[in-house]
């Protein structure tokens, strides 16, 4: 009778852990739904949330200093927008004219790649003698047709469409960057103010520690992650533009903008950023070797950044998984577009540095790349160590933190 209960209750608690665990899945799929759908909101707000975890420092080091925070916040936020002025200033027109002349430079490209090509030429020219000679037949066997064929008639649009379509998408950067700088420049001003509301309406001193601890660990991982990183992409920026400049590469600036950009997405960036510039040194230079010397040296100069000295920068404090890094690049891309490719590593570190508060999500965080506590040894462990060691040859390396061996995040850039 007793096993009966046992198992009976042994059953219903599995029932309720398998409910509980099933409305979280669907919690989380609604709010990834929500998210897409008010994409349009949802990303100048994010991006506002991270800039402001990145500057509130300083406008606290200001107000130390005697500044108020809305003079603080003014002062940041003027000087954001004069950086970003002057960085399109540079890089616009050149990219415009560039992707004017592109439609002239196709046959170029397909001329100096035809190497590469002809293979595919000869499939395709005999996919379409197929069927050329499949269509014949079917005329053959059907006959003459009495009535001549239409005469096949394409609509074009007015140029107003064209004209509206621009004026839309222009519409959509306006409000893009207008809510994302009134937003932030609110949160520096009155962000205290608001955190201090939401710590009154917490129950106790407890919930208010945790919450002020976990908004204390994300942004210092946000803002250490950030800032060495755009360090090094500044860094980086600097030489690619130097290198560009040496070799003798149109508008040596846009390219080294490009890599500062480009060098924020993990394992993507540096791929897509040497398939343009191998492109573009094609259609520049007529030897086309020389267009392979071109993104050969902006291949080494990523690589040497991603295996070299962004490791040494940042340490092991910022280390994940790149599968882990490359599925929040798919998925915040798929659902955010390019600024959701922007976007998914602050995410990933946000939500880790989060979980790692909450005993219960710590689990979550150790497998985003979180540091393991090391257990302290007793005197009875020696032989489960030894025996540990013996097996070391079918478990995971395990490094002298605790956690499993992985490589920073951006040392997976480099090709």
């Amino acid at each position: 009778m007793n096993r009966t209960n046992d198992s009976s209750k042994n059953r219903s608690d599995a029932d309720g852990r398998v409910g509980v665990i099933s409305t979280r899945v669907c919690a989380v799929m609604l709010v990834l739904y929500a998210l897409f759908y008010a994409r349009s909101l949802a990303v100048p707000i994010a991006m506002a949330f991270v800039m402001y975890m990145v500057l509130r420092p300083l406008v606290r080091q200001g107000s130390r200093l005697g500044v108020p925070p809305a003079v603080g916040a003014a002062a940041i936020l003027v000087t954001l927008i004069v950086s970003f002025g002057f960085a399109t200033y540079l890089v616009v027109e050149p990219a415009q004219q560039m992707i004017a002349k592109a439609p002239q430079h196709v046959g170029v490209v397909k001329e100096k790649l035809r190497f590469l090509t002809h293979k595919l030429n000869q499939v395709n020219d005999a996919k379409e003698e197929l069927t050329e000679a499949s269509e014949e037949a079917n005329e053959n066997d059907v006959g003459e047709p009495d009535e001549e064929e239409p005469v096949p008639v394409q609509v074009k649009q007015p140029n107003w469409t064209n004209n509206y379509t621009y004026l839309s998408g222009t519409g959509n950067l306006v409000s893009f960057l207008t809510i994302c700088a009134a937003l932030l420049y609110f949160l520096l001003a009155t962000g205290d103010d608001l955190l201090r509301s939401i710590m009154h309406a917490l129950p106790d001193f407890t919930a208010r520690r945790r919450l002020i601890e976990i908004i204390e660990n994300v942004q210092e991982g946000l803002g250490s992650y950030l800032a060495r990183i755009s360090s090094i992409n500044a860094g980086l920026g600097i030489a690619v533009g130097i290198a560009m400049w040496l070799l003798g590469m149109p508008s040596p600036a846009v390219w080294g903008v490009m890599a500062f950009a480009f060098n924020f997405i993990p394992i993507v960036g540096a791929l897509v950023g040497a398939c343009i510039i191998f492109l573009v040194a094609l259609v520049s230079f007529d030897p086309t070797y020389y267009a392979f010397i071109v993104a050969g040296t902006y291949i080494t100069l990523t690589s040497l950044e991603g295996q070299f000295i962004t490791p040494s920068i940042l340490g092991r404090s910022m280390s994940m998984s790149p599968v882990l890094v490359f599925l929040s690049i798919v998925l915040w891309g798929w659902m955010w577009g390019i600024m959701g490719v922007f976007l998914s590593i602050p995410i990933l570190i946000a939500i880790r540095m989060a979980c790692e508060g909450y005993d219960g999500l710590q689990p979550l965080a150790f497998v985003l790349g979180a540091e393991v506590p090391q257990p302290k040894r007793k005197e009875g462990d020696a032989d489960e160590q030894s025996e540990i060691e013996s097996s070391s040859g079918r478990l995971p390396e395990v490094t002298s933190s605790g956690s499993a061996s992985s490589r920073p995040i951006a040392s997976s850039v480099g090709l």
